[in-house]
């Protein structure tokens, strides 16, 4: 996106810290999507800084035993989080500027959605900002579309407590200062719809003591949940539900082709298409909508049109590009030639056109339409975390039909040429699409 380029965007989540065996299906989902917002982003031109590597991290670690390459990057992605990051300082300079502050007020009593963290040391009283009237000062937008309207007092520090909101303040702007002078132009914020009223807390919190007049957006979630009459969600953690999808692939992947599967190879691959399958399922559906998922024993992910589908097509395409190389090595086949080169007349097949309109020409704006302006008065996204993967899913099932009819390198003839240079950007396509879901595919 030429207009976003060069700009720094900062990605943080309301993941908290755990451990992988606690983890649950909704914070599987904000991980994946924060990762997934972060790849989008970095495909856009912006440089990425994660400021909640450390919890993403953990969660994302249960896809090691799939194989998942969660290092992999479209992009210049960096993460802020520091261990050993000294905040005090940090705490010290905003409790300063909320002291100052003239939206800050005596804190009399606890939000009801805050909870409380220790602290051992500090001089400073208990202490609140008037949320309400410092979004009126703004002129930020309230209700509907903008912030939640019940937002009143956000707590900073009561009795010997600091607020878990003031705490995520303290820890974002300690993120922002090690960018040192790569001043972020937006912020996002990955979160679950049940912390959706914490997030948004957070986020005033931050404008007001960071002094950070910059557009904030919101990417909200819903809930994970079971199919009806296809298993339960209640009590299964993620670990739970990556292991039964594993299961499930094996399954699935010797039945079709028997004792053929087995061997560390064949481990890799169905441990990739594995975690290829889940994130289409979390990630495939508009984020503020609920997930429903098929946790049946039987209902293996290889019978939907979903990940596996996506996966096995481009495997296919990468596979006959490899036997198309191999043959013009041995001079079978001649090179592809330049789009230059290429006769666009040579197009006769409806499927062809549709595939080079539909999918291959629009390609750059479909990443490009993922990302939209971002509003500083309110919190609303405008990035549409599922077209990607709709794009991959309609993609497919075009590929698909195509392929089934015109046998790609078995004919040698005037077409042979085309099909395969069409082909070509088809397979770039898929791959730089995975790349923004943090895929890779492998071959057994």
């Amino acid at each position: 996106m030429p207009g976003q380029a060069g700009k720094v965007a900062c990605v943080t989540s309301s993941l908290l810290p755990t451990t992988p065996s606690a983890v649950t299906l909704s914070q599987l989902r904000t991980a994946l999507l924060s990762l997934h917002v972060e790849k989008l982003l970095a495909a856009n031109g912006f440089q990425v800084y994660n400021s909640n590597g450390g919890c993403q991290s953990s969660v994302l670690s249960l896809f090691d035993v799939v194989a998942l390459d969660a290092a992999s990057s479209a992009g210049p992605v960096s993460s802020l989080h520091e261990e050993t990051a000294d905040v005090n300082s940090v705490r010290d300079k905003l409790l300063e500027v909320a002291s100052s502050s003239p939206f800050t007020v005596g804190n009399q009593q606890t939000s009801q959605a805050d909870e409380m963290l220790p602290v051992s040391k500090d001089k400073a009283t208990a202490m609140a900002i008037d949320a309400k009237m410092f979004l009126e000062h703004q002129k930020l937008r309230r209700g509907g579309q903008g912030y939640d309207k019940n937002i009143g007092l956000i707590n900073i520090k009561v009795a010997e407590a600091w607020s878990s909101v003031f705490e995520q303040v303290v820890t974002l702007e300690a993120a922002r200062e090690r960018l040192n002078d790569k001043a972020p132009s937006v912020v996002v914020h990955v979160t679950a719809v049940g912390r959706q009223f914490h997030q948004q807390q957070v986020d005033l919190l931050w404008r007001l003591l960071g002094n950070l007049p910059i557009p904030q957006t919101h990417v909200v979630h819903g809930r994970v949940a079971s199919q009806k009459d296809r298993g339960n969600v209640n009590g299964l953690s993620a670990a739970d539900f990556v292991k039964l999808r594993v299961e499930q692939m094996k399954e699935a992947s010797v039945v079709k082709y028997g004792d053929h599967v087995k061997g560390e190879g064949w481990e890799k691959t169905i441990g990739v298409t594995t975690s290829g399958v889940i994130k289409f399922e979390l990630l495939g559906t508009t984020p503020i909508l609920n997930v429903k998922l098929d946790l049946s024993e039987k209902g293996h992910p290889l019978n939907n049109k979903g990940g596996s589908f996506v996966l096995y097509n481009y495997a296919r395409l990468s596979t006959l590009f490899q036997h198309f190389e191999e043959d013009v090595e041995i001079e079978v086949y001649p090179e592809l030639p330049s789009l230059e080169d290429t006769d666009v007349g040579l197009l006769t097949e409806q499927e062809e056109w549709a595939l080079l309109f539909n999918y291959l020409l629009p390609f750059p704006s479909i990443v490009e339409g993922c990302v939209g302006k971002f509003d500083p008065s309110t919190p609303e996204s405008s990035i549409q975390a599922h077209k990607i993967c709709m794009f991959l899913k309609d993609l497919s099932r075009d590929l698909s039909l195509y392929y089934g009819r015109v046998h790609v390198l078995v004919v040698r003839n005037a077409h042979l040429s085309l099909e395969n240079f069409l082909s070509q950007p088809y397979e770039e396509n898929l791959s730089s699409s995975y790349k923004t879901i943090n895929h890779k595919y492998s071959k057994a």
